[in-house]
């Protein structure tokens, strides 16, 4: 099962020429190229722009699109964050360039990673890296206040919803669902409970959250490893999060699923299975529910691979409660 990606981002010359000029200026250097990375789910600029002082990556998004453009802000606010050892690139600086009318661009500039995406079907050398990184990311602790908590920014009332509106598109889903509902939205109600702790959680790691690094052939070959970009929603809460979340996409990517996932890279040692099967509720409403809705402008592909990432977790949730 996998899932294709339908728009191409903007790219360096699609940007307005004030927006370029602002950039350059920013940067102190003039663009001589410019490598688009077109995976994720964002309608911005996400640009390895090359220059006479170096690379650097660069995200932009135009005023259109005010939800990216309230994530770009949101993102620099909580990348700023991060402790020593975290496995992320270098924020540089967040810039608002203004375009005719007084509308704002936002960019975001990062250290440039030397690295690339994994490859879809996942390879399996490249799945253990990114499952490893999920696990790394969580070991890291998080003092309280410093970063939201991801309780409280879980989404742990939409299957509840889906049990008492029963949307029309519901019937397209496994009928276990359905009549299961009711048992499944008392145990959401456990969600928030479930994913509290004292670690990081990066909250949106895919593998188009994650590059690889390192590796090659021969004797002295780095092993591969990987990074996590795209900290919009960095919380503090449980260790097995990351790597709970991820699997489902994982599936739809041509990985293997969930369960076999896990015999690769096991949850964290004392993980509550109770805990993480609350959790996939909390995931599986948020999938569902959101495939359901109408289509977001300039992403045409997210509710269906949020449909795809809803049918694993139904059929993951059912293994788990015996159904």
């Amino acid at each position: 099962m996998t899932t294709t990606t339908t728009r191409a981002r903007p790219t360096w010359p699609d940007l307005p020429a004030a927006v370029r000029a602002g950039i350059e200026a920013r940067l102190g250097a003039q663009v001589t190229g410019w490598t688009s990375h077109d995976g994720g789910y964002s309608q911005g600029l996400a640009s390895t722009l090359r220059t006479d002082r170096g690379a650097v990556f660069v995200k932009a998004v135009g005023p259109e699109h005010s939800f990216t453009v309230g994530l770009y802000r949101q993102e620099a606010e909580r990348v700023a964050l991060l402790g020593d050892g975290v496995p992320a690139p270098r924020l540089r600086w967040l810039a608002e360039v203004g375009v005719a009318g007084g509308l704002d661009w936002v960019v975001l500039a990062f250290d440039a990673v030397d690295g690339h995406a994994p490859a879809q079907p996942w390879r399996e050398l490249e799945l253990r890296a990114v499952l490893d990184l999920a696990v790394e990311v969580g070991t890291h602790e998080v003092g309280a206040g410093v970063l939201p908590e991801f309780a409280a920014e879980l989404p742990a009332h939409l299957t509840g919803r889906l049990a008492a509106e029963r949307p029309e598109g519901l019937a397209s889903y496994d009928p276990w669902l359905a009549q299961h509902l009711d048992r499944l939205a008392t145990l959401e109600l456990e969600a928030p409970a479930a994913v509290a702790g004292n670690r990081l959680v990066h909250g949106d790691l895919r593998g188009d959250n994650a590059l690889l690094v390192g590796g090659g052939s021969g004797r002295g070959a780095a092993r591969v490893r990987a990074v996590a970009v795209d900290w919009a929603y960095p919380g503090r809460g449980a260790a097995f999060c990351d790597l709970v979340g991820m699997l489902p996409a994982v599936q739809v990517e041509g990985g293997p699923a969930p369960e076999e996932a896990l015999r690769l890279r096991p949850l964290p040692a004392g993980t509550d299975g109770d805990a993480v099967t609350a959790y996939l509720v909390a995931l599986t409403g948020y999938f569902v529910h959101s495939s359901l809705q109408t289509p977001v402008p300039g992403i045409p592909h997210l509710r269906a691979f949020q449909r795809a990432q809803g049918e694993v977790c139904v059929a993951w949730l059912r293994r788990r409660l015996g159904g």
